[in-house]
């Protein structure tokens, strides 16, 4: 099996998309989760991966919120949604990124209303993503990022509420160190429904500058026998990670702990994960 590897192009902070791919070529992936700017030309972003051989594995959503208790912002959050499977089916790409909204982590007050919220916007951008051939994998964040869909058990409860075979899950070895009481046994639970798998140790870091047993995650990938694509999603030290503005030194800091990373998972899977 050939494995995709890539990375979160955020990551390296407000620099040219050129910039970036440039950096993403240099770590030595063959793919990229590219940030869903809209307004931004197919033509163009298809030209500069080319130019330096990557492939769209993924698409980072806009922060906007689809289970708002506000109609507009819910239904203009939807509506981009839905601009951005166009967007992406212009560029090629089989897969974007759903999530909540980053930051609120308090609904309206009436757990069910939001979940009925999340599930009927998630229904409606599903049936477009049906309708374009494109997987949707609905990110599994934090409670310090968002209120709903913290765990992978909680993942498998929208993918039964919205019946759409094109929905996926996204779990990410940061998000489930602080969510999950086993992140091998969450990822074994969503098994076959695992649309990407999001690198990162406990703090975010490098592999082995944490905690987390990314090692034991990666051998579990081997039997559910995932093919999707592994995805680092890496920032250097310092609060607030989402700021486009980054520090003198934040760019190679992180491109050092892509390729460093990107070194120690390629050898545990050339051997097959001896644990």
């Amino acid at each position: 099996m050939k494995r995709d590897y890539g990375i979160c192009l955020w990551t390296f902070g407000n620099v040219p998309f050129e910039e970036k791919c440039r950096l993403a070529s240099e770590v030595g992936v063959n793919g990229v989760e590219v940030e869903g700017d809209i307004s931004q030309d197919p033509r163009e972003i298809l030209t500069t991966l080319s130019k330096y051989d990557l492939k769209i594995l993924s698409i980072t959503p806009n922060n906007v919120d689809i289970s708002s208790d506000n109609e507009s912002v819910r239904k203009k959050a939807v509506e981009y949604f839905l601009d951005l499977l166009l967007w992406a089916d212009e560029l090629g790409a089989k897969r974007i990124c759903l999530h909540g909204d980053v930051g609120k982590i308090v609904g309206c007050g009436d757990e069910q209303k939001d979940w009925a919220r999340l599930v009927e916007s998630s229904k409606e951008i599903l049936q477009k993503a049906e309708n374009l051939h494109i997987e949707v994998v609905f990110e599994v964040l934090n409670r310090y990022e968002n209120h709903q869909v913290r765990t992978g058990q909680e993942a498998l409860k929208l993918i039964e509420d919205v019946k759409s075979p094109n929905l996926k899950v996204l779990l990410d070895s940061y998000h489930m160190n602080i969510e999950e009481e086993n992140p091998a046994q969450a990822l074994k639970e969503v098994g076959q429904h695992l649309g990407v798998y999001h690198i990162g140790d406990s703090n975010r870091q490098s592999i082995g500058q944490g905690h987390a047993n990314i090692q034991e995650q990666i051998e579990v990938l081997h039997e559910i026998n995932y093919r999707g694509p592994m995805i680092m999603e890496m920032t250097a030290p310092g609060p607030n990670p989402f700021t486009p503005v980054k520090e003198e030194g934040y760019i190679e800091v992180v491109k050092n702990y892509y390729k460093d990373s990107l070194s120690i998972v390629k050898e545990w899977e050339q051997n097959k994960i001896q644990v």
